[in-house]
């Protein structure tokens, strides 16, 4: 018999077809993890030398955008970090185009991250949700998406983390594209500055001191203050309507019991005989 849904029938997906089988794709992917750390290893190169070899090969492509983006996109199945890249995006292309490129290659990344998460955590995620804990908590994320998300997009939580956490939790995915899209611009941008600030950027990965832009570097650190205070309100006003709601819930419940409580109560002038 196949394994899959109890008393030994194969998972069935929506339409009644058994659906293709998870593992495969998880060892692959963790092949392809595995493969990349050797590499690097065998190489000598961190993410500050890698990131240094793929500015001079697209450098003076005339794809090299467009190619840079897709390897935004492709860039979680590796966890490859965001902010390297991103810092990357504003020393090559500045922090316009720069904004662009990894605008379309967070998100299209984040997209990607939810889906393969979401995808793999499916019997996981049946077996939390359908625990009284794990359910509760999983509803009151999917609750509050948009919020949630936001927030942790403001307080530069890691980037893949977020994306993976959401996906296998089954998080709305309407409110968590739309977090993720306002809630990076921030981090984003303070990134992206600060790569258009550096002036060698094989510095960095030499571990030497850059030469720095110093206005771009100043509006990067503002950036970046700025987004701790937006998170910091966001969750102060969450917690206020939370608060809120809690109060109304409760001054409800109260009323209702003291309406029951009267109709239970005997006449005015009576006396209750015990039984």
């Amino acid at each position: 018999m196949t394994r899959g849904e109890p008393g030994g029938a194969p998972r069935r997906a929506p339409g009644g077809r058994a659906g293709p089988p998870r593992w495969p794709v998880a060892l692959a992917w963790g092949t392809l993890l595995v493969a990349y750390l050797v590499a690097m290893r065998a190489t000598g190169l961190g993410p500050l030398g890698a990131l240094q070899a793929l500015v001079a090969l697209l450098a003076d492509h005339p794809a090299g955008p467009l190619a840079f983006a897709l390897a935004y996109v492709l860039r979680p199945l590796l966890l490859f970090s965001a902010t390297v890249l991103t810092i990357g995006a504003g020393h090559l292309y500045g922090p316009w185009l720069g904004f662009l490129v990894v605008l379309v290659g967070a998100n299209g990344g984040a997209l990607l991250a939810y889906g393969l998460a979401r995808w793999l955590s499916g019997p996981w995620a049946t077996r939390l949700l359908a625990s009284p804990r794990g359910g509760a908590l999983a509803t009151r994320l999917r609750d509050r998406t948009f919020e949630t998300v936001l927030t942790l997009r403001f307080l530069f939580t890691p980037y893949d983390a977020v994306n993976y956490l959401a996906g296998a939790l089954r998080l709305r995915p309407g409110p968590f594209v739309l977090a993720t899209a306002l809630g990076s611009i921030p981090g984003s941008l303070t990134f992206l500055l600060f790569g258009a600030s550096i002036g060698d950027l094989s510095a960095l990965a030499d571990g030497r001191l850059p030469s720095l832009d110093a206005r771009a570097l100043a509006a990067s650190a503002t950036l970046f203050v700025a987004s701790l205070v937006a998170s910091r309100t966001l969750r102060r006003r969450v917690a206020r309507r939370e608060a809120a709601a809690a109060g109304s819930s409760g001054t409800g419940s109260t009323v209702t019991a003291s309406a029951a409580s009267g109709a239970a109560a005997p006449p005015s002038g009576t006396t209750e005989v015990a039984p």
